[in-house]
C-alpha cells in the first residue's frame, strides 16, 4: 500500500516528476560535464520550507522573442538567501558580437557603446550556469529565458532535456487573479499591487532585482503566517 501511494504521489506531484527527469538525465550520461553540477543533488520535496532554500533571480534582455533569429544582449542575476536579496553578489553581463536593432535599443536602452566591455555568449552562459548550482531559478515570465537557454544548449551541446527547477512570478501572480483573465501582468504593473517602488523597465539587472522583491512579496501574500512550502509555489508556477 505504501509503495502504491508513492507511485500515485510521483505521478501527480510535479516536483516528483521533475526529479525523475533529473535522475534520467544523469543516468543517460548525456549531460555535458560542465552542466552536471546543476543536477547532481536531488531536488527538494514539495513540503520543503521555502526559507531554507536558495534562489537565483535572472533576467535576459534580447533583440527579440525568437531565439532562432534573435540574440541575447545581456544577462543579469541576483541570489536570494534567507529571503534576502544579495545585491553585493548580483551580476549584469553584456554579450559581445551582437548586432543592436534600432527598435529594441529604444526599449532596453542598450547601445553599441555599452557592449565594448562585453564578453562572449559562452562566457556569459557558463557563468550563469555556475551561479545556478544549488539554487532554484526565478524569473518573471520565464518562458523567454527558458526559450533562449534551451536554444543555446541545443546548439552548443545538442541537449534537448534540461530539467531545471524554475519559479515564475508572472504565473504565480495569475493564480491570485482568476476573475480577470485579460489583466496585464507586466512586472512594473504587478509590483504596484504590492506597493513596491517604481523602477525603470527593460534593464536586466533592475528587472532581476524587481522580480526578486516581487517574489518575496508574493510569498507573504500566498502563505501569510502559514508554513511556506515549495510544492505550492512550484505548482502555481507551471
Amino acid at each position: 500500500m505504501k509503495s502504491l501511494f508513492k507511485r500515485w504521489q510521483q505521478r501527480f506531484d510535479p516536483l516528483a516528476k521533475l526529479e525523475k527527469q533529473r535522475i534520467e538525465l544523469c543516468a543517460q550520461h548525456q549531460c555535458p560535464p560542465a552542466l552536471l553540477p546543476l543536477f547532481t543533488a536531488a531536488y527538494p520535496h514539495a513540503d520543503t520550507d521555502l526559507k531554507s532554500l536558495s534562489y537565483l533571480v535572472i533576467d535576459f534582455e534580447t533583440t527579440g522573442l525568437n531565439p532562432m533569429i534573435d540574440h541575447i544582449l545581456s544577462v543579469a542575476s541576483i541570489p536570494i538567501d534567507d529571503f534576502c536579496l544579495k545585491l553585493s553578489e548580483s551580476r549584469h553581463d553584456f554579450v559581445a558580437q551582437q548586432q543592436i536593432k534600432q527598435d529594441t535599443a529604444v526599449i532596453n536602452h542598450i547601445v553599441p557603446q555599452m557592449l565594448q566591455s562585453a564578453v562572449s555568449l559562452d562566457q556569459v552562459m557558463t557563468q550563469l550556469f555556475t551561479q545556478m548550482q544549488g539554487r532554484i531559478v526565478i524569473a518573471h515570465g520565464s518562458n523567454i529565458e527558458k526559450r533562449f537557454i534551451q536554444h543555446y544548449l541545443a546548439m552548443k551541446y545538442k541537449l534537448q532535456s534540461f530539467p531545471l527547477l524554475w519559479l515564475d512570478t508572472l504565473k504565480l501572480e495569475r493564480t491570485f487573479v482568476v476573475t480577470q483573465p485579460q489583466q496585464a501582468y507586466q512586472l512594473g504593473r504587478v509590483r504596484r499591487h504590492y506597493g513596491l517602488p517604481e523602477y525603470i523597465n527593460h534593464n536586466a539587472l533592475i528587472d532581476a532585482i524587481a522580480a526578486g522583491e516581487l517574489f518575496l512579496a508574493q510569498i507573504i501574500r500566498l502563505f501569510g503566517s502559514q508554513k511556506q512550502t515549495l510544492g505550492e509555489v512550484y505548482k502555481r508556477s507551471l
